[in-house]
């Protein structure tokens, strides 16, 4: 059953340039995972440093694969140099139940 999988960010304030060139990037790499569905960005209005992406997954294995990945945890390596705190991960199976 597919999941939608919840990245939660804050950025520092500045470098809008270079966090939209890495987002995209984490999404261009996705893209190509066996498993990979579709992704969104989500910008927030009230904090425009505070962004979530959604992406979705066949399965939460196929999604493990990628976010263990060497090509992954590279650029999330960059990604971190302009983080205002921690990533968040939250992981939804989708459907009306949940087995």
């Amino acid at each position: 059953m597919a999941v939608r999988i919840l990245i939660k960010r804050r950025f520092k304030e500045k470098h809008f340039k270079e966090i939209v060139k890495m987002i995209r990037e984490h999404r261009y790499g996705a893209m190509g995972q066996d498993g990979y569905l579709s992704s969104e960005t989500m910008w927030d209005i009230k904090d425009p440093y505070r962004v979530v992406v959604a992406s979705t997954w066949e399965t939460l294995k196929q999604w493990n694969v990628w976010k263990n990945s060497e090509e992954r945890v590279a650029v999330n390596k960059q990604i971190n140099e302009y983080l205002d705190g921690e990533t968040e991960f939250e992981e939804y199976q989708l459907g009306m139940y949940p087995h």
